[in-house]
């Protein structure tokens, strides 16, 4: 009768685990590691242009696959350069396959250059790497547009975050950071490049936050 009550015990405080730990898994799923709209509006020269912050159609965030995203156009204090950001948060498997090269050809664009990989260095820590792409909408005047985008995805930004599947497992959600930039036809995007200058600012931003709440989570 003792050995029954200590298996069944056992059996319990498994099932007991194994529910606390999915239940722990799922909500890092549904709940961002911090609200992404408390992200600060000023970085450095960079001001959020007021009035700026949207937010997906609801259907449109569905098929993103996102539990929560905002959009925020930044200027340049000094520069006057403007650009618009994309930061979704979501299932790792939906968020993963939401690329530039993907979906803005079927928004009318079309790719005019070919991918160049990017090494934002954020000061401490390892580097993040970005793909930068260019666009262009034909109809009327040409407008050039320069993407750039990484999925934070384990604690490391990768433009190929497909590439580790296996670990979607263990980490389950990811961070998309997407930037948006029009440039004239003559710039050359890798010097200088204005979309570097202010994610070398926000990716350290979003790290801090989210190794604050991964503390939080391993001291609870």
């Amino acid at each position: 009768m003792a050995l029954a009550c200590v298996l069944l015990g056992a059996s319990g405080g498994v099932r007991w685990w194994q529910d606390h730990r999915f239940a722990t898994k799922q909500s890092r799923v549904e709940i961002s590691p911090f609200p992404l709209k408390e992200l600060p509006q000023t970085f450095g020269d960079w001001q959020m242009r007021e009035g700026s912050e949207k937010s997906l159609d609801p259907e449109v965030a569905q098929v993103a696959g996102c539990t929560d995203h905002v959009i925020r156009t930044y200027s340049n204090s000094i520069t006057g350069v403007s650009l618009t950001i994309l930061i979704l948060f979501g299932p790792a498997h939906a968020i993963v396959s939401h690329r530039p090269e993907v979906c803005y050809p079927s928004a009318g664009y079309r790719m005019i250059e070919s991918p160049l990989s990017r090494v934002i260095d954020n000061g401490k820590g390892p580097a993040a790497e970005f793909r930068s792409e260019g666009f262009a909408r034909e109809g009327g005047q040409r407008r050039r547009e320069e993407v750039q985008y990484s999925f934070f995805h384990g604690n490391r930004w990768s433009p190929d975050a497909n590439r580790f599947w296996k670990d979607f497992r263990h980490y389950p959600s990811m961070l998309k950071v997407q930037v948006q930039r029009h440039v004239s036809e003559t710039e050359k995007r890798v010097v200088n490049n204005p979309t570097e200058q202010l994610l070398a600012l926000l990716i350290p931003e979003i790290e801090r936050r989210v190794a604050q709440t991964q503390r939080t989570e391993k001291s609870s």
